[in-house]
């Protein structure tokens, strides 16, 4: 079992436990552990360090084959999910057994929390899914210094940090032009999510936007807590929100899937017949979108595997930002869009 748990690099950030610790994990006496420590130091698999505890040896190491590469993520609450997390460790497990390396995945609880600092000392290669606390200045300095790490989703290249942005802000102007050509003239946006860059920047493409086309359009910015289901608190704001709107309000575009959600829970609940009396659409459906009822219109997810794979390049070369190549920035240049059933020409009441 311990072999097999050094195999699969189970051990690659906690490092060895204790002999104590490890025999009553597995449920054997010391004196049974031991017989099995001193098996698998004759193999050359473990070696004992200065102070006597036995410690991975380079032989070890060397039999997990392929790169030790960790998805860190923010851990999130009991009562709720996010089918984004999901897509982005299928993509990268996926990529892994392709390439044959391992994927360990890791949650942190806040931005100092030392799961976040060994793993980034402890694997070959990070992708890091930020979380929506802002990053103190001695979080942003370890990033800043960090090799071998890559942010998911959101623009860290302002600490000289590869990022995969599947869907980039500036895009959004597309689908407000799509709302536009369909006779709306009035487009709200709902969020509920923690700010960071790529949040606010989605705000301010819409306001920009706006302000450019002469549209009118309220912008409703009320971020959940963290003890908060998003889903609920998608739900919680919508309701308030369609309690004020007028016949003049006839679209929104929401930040995110939770709040996309909430408005057609909301317009639902108020009579409001999506795609007709309200359109609804969102920047990422996070998969789940062509589920709903109606189908939400959002831009289609492309698919990452080559970004993940220029990034596992990276890694295998050492992952200094000296080694990387081109702009640090990985990001689509367009987006399909998903119309679905929630947008369509808005008809007025009376």
């Amino acid at each position: 079992m311990i072999e097999r748990r050094i195999q699969e690099g189970d051990y690659a950030l906690t490092g060895m436990p204790a002999e104590r610790e490890l025999a009553d994990d597995i449920g054997v006496s010391r004196v049974t552990l031991r017989k099995a420590l001193e098996d698998l130091e004759g193999k050359g698999l473990l070696v004992r360090a200065p102070n006597r505890r036995l410690v991975l040896s380079s032989k070890a190491r060397d039999k997990v084959g392929g790169m030790q590469i960790a998805f860190v993520s923010p851990s999130i609450s009991p009562t709720s999910f996010s089918p984004d997390l999901q897509l982005w460790l299928a993509a990268m497990e996926n990529v892994a057994r392709q390439r044959g390396d391992r994927i360990r995945v890791i949650n942190y609880h806040h931005w100092d929390d030392p799961a976040l600092t060994e793993s980034i000392r402890a694997f070959d290669g990070v992708f890091l899914v930020t979380s929506s606390e802002p990053i103190p200045a001695w979080t942003a300095e370890l990033l800043t210094d960090a090799n071998s790490v890559v942010a998911l989703s959101e623009d860290l290249t302002h600490f000289d940090m590869p990022s995969i942005v599947l869907f980039p802000p500036r895009l959004i102007i597309s689908m407000m032009q799509r709302l536009q050509r369909l006779g709306h003239r009035r487009i709200d946006c709902i969020n509920i999510q923690g700010h960071n860059t790529i949040t606010q920047a989605r705000m301010d493409e819409w306001g920009d936007w706006l302000r450019s086309e002469e549209v009118g359009g309220r912008l409703v910015d009320e971020p959940c807590g963290v003890d908060e289901n998003i889903f609920e608190a998608g739900v919680k704001v919508a309701r308030k929100w369609i309690q004020k709107i007028d016949d003049q309000t006839t679209a929104v575009l929401c930040v995110t899937l939770p709040a996309a959600m909430g408005v057609i829970r909301a317009a639902s609940e108020a009579g409001l017949s999506i795609g007709d009396r309200l359109s609804v659409c969102t920047v990422d459906c996070e998969g789940i979108g062509k589920f709903i009822n109606p189908p939400l219109a959002s831009f289609e997810r492309p698919d990452p595997v080559e970004y993940m794979n220029a990034c596992a390049d990276w890694f295998a070369g050492g992952g200094t930002i000296d080694n990387w190549q081109g702009p640090l920035l990985l990001e689509p240049k367009n987006l399909k869009i998903f119309d679905g059933g929630s947008i369509g020409p808005p008809t007025q009441t009376k």
